[in-house]
């Protein structure tokens, strides 16, 4: 049981906890660390270190569909947009988790960008939800590894997203298995494999392209086409190897958490 006092540092003034009142925030990731590339985690860290080494862009202290919030990370689904430096090494496999809430459609776009890291739409990955466009449903995900759609690599998840409404999705890829080199997980619970996927194309990007989220913020395939998130992300992460289950099931419990009490 947390003891009966806290101390406001600013002021110096001793107050008494009330749960119902004060939230106790833990600066560090509670996620699974080894593999890791990038994690954004606002549920148990800072305004000032919650989307950890990422530029920011775009983001406008006016809007209030725009920017920091106490657990989330407001996308307008305009522009904004996370980008992140990354030299790593896929070889082994990639993990893609994304905690998030969709707010609505955006305005003459063919999909809404959760995350990707590509040069062109034949490599790296891509995870994004449709916008209502004859070929994509409307919050419908969709996952890419290695690109290379028009040859059938594409992996429709079947998974549609509601407005409103949390969600959490983990996607692992292992190409050194047989089958089920793919698996979705919708808060952590197993729903669908695949073994569509290239992992050559994905390594060949590796340490040429950043990972962005959010945003096609440079328009990668030189389209005038960004293809912005609307809604708000709790946490993304992004993993150089395939997690297990019980990984997968562990930084779901970790992360669902409104708050962390000590």
């Amino acid at each position: 049981m947390y003891k009966s006092y806290i101390v406001n540092y600013e002021t110096g003034e001793i107050i008494k906890y009330d749960e119902h009142k004060h939230r106790i925030l833990i600066n560090e990731l509670k996620c699974i660390t080894d593999g890791l590339v990038y994690a954004a985690d606002p549920q148990n860290m800072t305004d000032g270190n919650s989307w950890g080494n990422a530029i920011l862009h775009n983001f406008n202290n006016g809007d209030e569909n725009s920017g920091w919030i106490e657990n989330a990370l407001k996308f307008d689904g305009i522009d904004d947009g996370i980008e992140i430096e990354d030299k790593s090494d896929y070889s082994n496999g990639v993990t893609l988790e994304m905690y998030f809430s969709l707010r609505g459609q955006t305005e003459n776009q063919l999909v809404q960008i959760l995350m990707m890291k590509r040069k062109t739409a034949n490599d790296g990955f891509f995870m994004f939800m449709g916008n209502d466009d004859n070929a994509y449903e409307y919050g419908r995900i969709y996952i890419d590894i290695g690109g290379n759609p028009r040859f059938g690599n594409r992996f429709d998840t079947g998974i549609v997203v509601e407005e409103n409404k949390p969600i959490y999705i983990t996607y692992t890829f292992n190409p050194n298995v047989e089958n089920e080199k793919g698996i979705l997980y919708v808060n952590a619970e197993k729903r669908k494999t695949t073994n569509l996927g290239i992992i050559d194309n994905l390594v060949t990007v590796q340490k040429e392209t950043n990972i962005q989220i959010g945003s096609d913020i440079h328009i990668t395939n030189g389209k005038d086409n960004r293809y912005p998130f609307n809604g708000e992300i709790y946490a993304a992460r992004v993993y150089n190897r395939p997690l297990t289950n019980s990984e997968v099931k562990f930084n779901y419990d970790a992360t669902k958490l409104e708050w962390v009490i000590i």
